[in-house]
């Protein structure tokens, strides 16, 4: 019985390092403003995901951010209108300039990280 306490002793306290671990808000220099977010969920061999879409302008450009939806506390959420700080992720460099399937990391209230691509450009 003591080996298993150690065991799960242990293994809350990694858990509870990693949740120590905060990102770093001045990595994030780019400036996103959300105008909306919503859910769909998409079900592909099997698996269903929810998937979190937001209307955004990023470099003056109209685009459309999707990513997995961040859950907290065991619920789906929305990323409210406004302004938050991203950093590029993986720059794809498209032959015609082009925003699309950028990857990029929103960094949003209570140092939560969502990883996101873009997938509509609009006017």
């Amino acid at each position: 019985m003591r080996k298993f306490a150690a065991v799960l002793f242990l293994l809350l306290c990694s858990i509870n390092g990693r949740a120590a671990e905060k990102p770093n808000p001045a990595d994030y220099a780019i400036k996103v403003h959300i105008s909306a977010s919503f859910f769909k969920t998409e079900c592909a061999d099997g698996l269903c995901r929810n998937i979190l879409f937001a209307d955004t302008i990023l470099n003056g450009k109209k685009i459309e951010l999707s990513g997995v939806a961040v859950i907290v506390k065991r619920t789906l959420m929305l990323i409210a209108p406004g302004d938050y700080p991203a950093k590029l992720g993986n720059d794809i460099h498209n032959s015609n300039s082009t925003l699309f399937n950028q990857e990029y990391f929103l960094l949003l209230p209570d140092n939560i990280v969502w990883h996101c691509y873009t997938t509509r450009i609009s006017e």
